[in-house]
């Protein structure tokens, strides 16, 4: 046949169903020709894994279910403040399941949202929120959400869906989402600064300088940086100038690290009350 194994698999994630290989027109014995010739190897009764594939993923299906909740997420390029293990998301019903190992996690798992694209080794975006939402903190949760939000990976009219299938006392988390934030320590710094009763704004632009990634009370600007972004020297360069314009323009200025974030926000919270302690500065222009 004229179509490429290899491009259909890595489609698909290097990991696909015999019946999406059947679908694509491969027959019984192209399949079988090309397990005997190595190209794949059958994982269960209906998986096919091809080289490259995920191991994680290839893990999931090994153990009878797709990948679930935050792996699920991180697969999709969302953010995942802190990883878990392995989570392994199986339908009800299912019997005679692996037992799994330390640090995985058997959700068992109804679909609610129909699964799109060809990678199905993995829960649905949507259903992975609402699985993530069940077991993590909620500034955690937030966070996932805000980031499916802004990689436009979770659409707005999709939201009482998801939240529809949560308990009801997580169905408030709705209402605390904010679709702005570039980064998962952004929402993570504004759910906790918002909780301290100060006004937060995401995203601010301020003519000069750029877009900053918190505003809070109007006239201290915190930046949030992550490792990838920030480390190496012409990054800190821009930075410094950054830091350097804002202070010129009358704002106050921090910055905190991603590790401060995600593990010390008590003390993160304590220097920002420091610092707001110290009054407003005097002249401020903010352009929206």
């Amino acid at each position: 046949m004229l179509r490429s194994l290899s491009a259909d698999m890595s489609r698909c994630g290097n990991l696909a169903t015999r019946a999406q290989l059947r679908e694509l027109g491969y027959s019984r014995d192209d399949i079988g020709h090309a397990i005997a010739d190595r190209q794949l190897w059958p994982i269960r009764r209906f998986w096919l894994a091809h080289p490259g594939a995920d191991q994680a993923a290839t893990r999931a299906v090994a153990l009878g279910g797709r990948m679930a909740a935050s792996s699920a997420l991180a697969s999709y390029g969302v953010w995942v403040t802190r990883s878990s293990g392995l989570w392994i998301g199986t339908l009800q019903g299912r019997s005679r399941l692996p037992a799994p190992a330390a640090g995985e996690h058997r959700l068992w798992v109804h679909e609610h949202f129909p699964h799109t694209g060809e990678k199905l080794w993995r829960m649905s975006l949507p259903d992975a929120l609402a699985q993530y939402a069940r077991v993590a903190p909620a500034p955690d949760v937030i966070a996932s959400f805000d980031s499916a939000l802004n990689k436009r990976l979770l659409r707005p009219h999709q939201l009482p869906g998801v939240f529809d299938m949560l308990p009801r006392r997580l169905r408030r988390l709705r209402f605390r989402l904010n679709g702005l934030a570039d980064s998962g320590l952004e929402s993570l710094m504004r759910v906790a600064a918002e909780a301290e009763g100060w006004q937060v704004d995401v995203q601010v632009t301020i003519a000069g300088v750029g877009r900053v990634d918190l505003l809070i009370d109007g006239w201290l600007v915190i930046e949030l940086d992550g490792g990838q972004w920030h480390d190496d020297e012409r990054s800190r360069n821009e930075d410094s100038r950054r830091d350097a314009e804002v202070t010129l323009l009358g704002y106050r200025c921090h910055r905190f690290r991603a590790h401060q974030v995600i593990s010390q926000m008590p003390q993160c919270l304590d220097v920002i009350r420091t610092i707001l302690a110290g009054g407003c500065p005097v002249a401020i222009g903010i352009t929206a």
